[in-house]
């Protein structure tokens, strides 16, 4: 992203990808990588309300204090309403608000809502994809260390797929 474009590059994000990040204590990717990132109203609600006593919380507080994450109401409520019969109401108000705001970038790992995103043209990558930008960026050295941090906490990533970005990224 060229320097001058804040707030032109419009990245909609969803809480697994933050929560994961803050896991590894790499909260900081998201504003070297997009600057500012949009999170809808339930994603807040998931992870500052709901998740108050969970691990990162503190500096997701932060980052909104910043402006780094912005949140924003989605309008069309039926549309989330409709989603929500196949996602959980956090991804349904992440591809309302996408398709809202007309988003460059979908962060969201969940398969059914990267699927549902693909029907609508999103453009989307998650978790994993923040990573390898970052490394693709020289923003971390190594991706392969953070993968084994947060499959220790738990994260979950298929062998060849491991192996796949390792092998990409010539670690």
């Amino acid at each position: 992203m060229a320097i001058g474009m804040k707030g032109k590059f419009k990245v909609i994000c969803n809480s697994s990808p933050l929560i994961n990040l803050s896991k590894i204590k790499r909260l900081d990717l998201l504003e070297k990588i997009y600057q500012q990132i949009i999170i809808p109203t339930a994603v807040y609600d998931e992870l500052i309300i709901k998740g108050a006593s969970k691990e990162g919380v503190n500096e997701l507080q932060n980052l909104i204090e910043k402006n780094i994450i912005n949140i924003q109401k989605v309008n069309n409520t039926s549309f989330v309403k409709a989603l929500n019969k196949d996602l959980d109401y956090g991804e349904s108000e992440v591809i309302a608000l996408a398709l809202e705001v007309k988003a460059d970038l979908v962060v969201i790992d969940e398969k059914n809502a990267r699927m549902i995103a693909e029907i609508y043209d999103l453009k989307k990558t998650g978790f994993l994809g923040v990573l390898i930008k970052a490394k693709r960026e020289g923003y971390i050295k190594s991706v392969k260390s953070y993968l084994e941090q947060i499959r220790e906490k738990g994260f979950w990533i298929d062998k060849r797929l491991y192996d796949k970005i390792l092998e990409k990224l010539n670690e």
